[in-house]
C-alpha cells in the first residue's frame, strides 16, 4: 500500500488493510479444500481512488491477494467478480478487469440487489467452490438482510459487510426512513430507547445478529473504523463465517489492523496539527497521539465479553476453551490474550482448574477442559 494515496481516508487504508491481512490467511486455508476460490465485491467503485492504477482500492488489494496465492500453487482457481452500478465508474472498472489476465476477471453494471440470483450462480458455478462477498455500500439500504439474503446463505461462503455506523446514528432519529427494515421490528423498538454509546454499540450487534440468523453463520464478529480527523468511529467491518478457523484468523487480522489503524491515526493527527501550526514535532507520532473513543470501546467491550464467558461457566460449569473463545471472540476489539487473563486469574484465584492440562503445555488449548470449583463472578 502507498500511503500517498491514502492521505485524507485513512479508514480506507485501515479497511483495505483488514481485507489483505484477512484473505492472505484464508486464501490457501481454502485453496486447500476446495477447487476453486472465488471473490465478489458487489460494489467495486473504484472509490475516491488517487491511483490511476487502482492499487488503492478493495477490489485490487483482494485480486493481488489470490494471484499471490495462485502463482505460489497454494489455491488451484480463483474467479472474481466486480460489480458497479455507476457508469463512470463502471467504465474504469470494467478497464481493470480487462488488464487482468492471469485469473478470470469479470465486470459487470449492475445495482447488485437486482442481480442477487446472478451473483449467487456466478458463486457457485463450480460445485467445489468457496465464495467470499465484500459488500461496501455509501448507505444501509443495500445491506438489509432480506435483500441480501441469498448471498448470506450461500453455504460454503463467507461475508465482510461494510455497517456506516456513523450514518445510521446521524439518520436514527429520523422517523420516515424504514430502518425496522435493517434491524428488526421488535428491535427497532427497543433501539429508539437506547442513546449514547450504548446505542452504538447495539446498532453493531442486533445487525451482527441478523446477519447471523439470515445467513445461519456459526460466528459474526466486527471491526470497528476510526475517522482519521475524529476521535469517532466511522463504520464497523461486519464478518460472518460458518467456521472456527475463519473466527481465528478474523481475530487475528483485528488485532493487526488494529494496530495499524492506530498508527495511521496518530502519523494523520500529527500532520493536521503540523499544517495547522506551521511548526514540527520533535516526537514521534506515537507519542503525541490522542484518542478516547477507543479506549472506551474497549473497555465496554471487554466487561460484555467477561460477563458472557460468566454466565456460560456459571451455566455449564465444565466447558472447553473454545466454547469460551467462540462466545468472548464475537465481542469487538476483545483479544485472546484477553480472555486468557480472565482464565488464569480464575485459575488462581482457585474458582477454576484445568481438567486435562498437559505436561509441558504453557496456555490454554481449544480442547482444553475448564472446570468450576468456585464462585465465580
Amino acid at each position: 500500500m502507498n500511503d500517498e494515496y491514502y492521505v485524507d481516508r485513512e479508514q480506507s487504508q485501515v479497511k483495505h488493510r483488514v481485507l489483505e491481512r484477512y484473505l492472505q490467511a484464508f486464501a490457501p486455508i481454502i485453496g486447500s479444500r476446495f477447487d476453486e476460490i472465488v471473490y465478489v465485491d458487489c460494489m467495486a467503485g473504484p472509490w475516491e481512488s488517487k491511483d490511476q492504477a487502482h492499487h488503492d482500492t478493495s477490489f485490487h488489494t483482494a485480486i493481488s491477494v489470490l494471484r499471490e496465492c495462485k502463482n505460489r500453487g497454494r489455491c488451484r482457481r480463483v474467479r472474481a467478480l466486480l460489480i458497479e452500478a455507476d457508469a463512470e465508474r463502471y467504465a474504469l472498472l470494467e478497464a481493470y478487469g480487462k488488464s487482468v489476465h492471469d485469473i478470470e476477471v469479470a465486470t459487470e453494471r449492475w445495482d447488485f440487489t437486482e442481480h442477487i440470483g446472478d451473483i449467487v450462480s456466478f458463486a457457485k458455478r463450480s460445485k467445489s467452490s468457496f465464495p467470499f462477498f465484500f459488500i461496501d455500500p455509501t448507505g444501509w439500504k443495500e445491506i438489509r438482510p432480506s435483500v441480501i439474503s441469498p448471498i448470506l446463505r450461500a453455504d460454503p461462503g463467507e461475508v465482510l459487510i461494510n455497517f456506516m455506523t456513523s450514518w445510521i446514528k446521524r439518520f436514527f432519529d429520523d422517523q420516515q426512513k424504514p430502518f425496522h427494515e435493517l434491524f428488526g421490528k421488535g428491535e427497532l423498538e427497543r433501539l429508539r430507547s437506547l442513546a449514547g454509546d450504548e446505542l452504538e454499540d447495539e446498532f453493531v450487534n442486533v445487525y451482527a445478529a441478523r446477519l447471523r440468523s439470515e445467513g445461519h453463520y456459526t460466528y459474526s464478529c466486527a471491526i470497528p473504523i476510526m475517522m482519521p480527523d475524529r476521535d469517532d468511529i466511522h463504520y464497523h467491518l461486519i464478518y460472518g463465517t460458518r467456521s472456527f478457523k475463519g473466527l481465528q484468523e478474523f481475530k487475528r487480522t483485528e488485532e493487526v489492523s488494529i494496530r495499524f489503524m492506530h498508527e495511521l491515526r496518530a502519523s494523520a493527527q500529527q500532520r493536521r496539527e503540523e499544517e495547522a501550526s506551521g511548526q514540527a514535532f520533535l516526537l514521534p507520532a506515537s507519542e503525541t497521539y490522542r484518542e478516547r473513543r477507543f479506549r472506551l470501546l474497549n473497555n465496554r467491550r471487554k466487561a460484555n465479553a467477561r460477563t458472557a464467558i460468566t454466565k456460560v461457566l456459571q451455566t455449564r460449569r465444565t466447558v472447553p476453551y473454545s466454547s469460551l473463545y467462540e462466545e468472548s471472540m464475537q465481542f469487538a476489539t476483545v483479544t485472546n490474550d484477553d480472555l486468557r487473563e480472565w482464565i488464569e486469574g480464575w485459575q488462581r484465584a482457585g474458582v477454576i482448574r484445568y481438567v486435562n492440562w498437559t505436561k509441558g503445555q504453557k496456555v490454554p488449548r481449544p480442547e482444553t477442559i475448564i472446570e468450576v470449583t468456585g464462585a465465580i463472578g
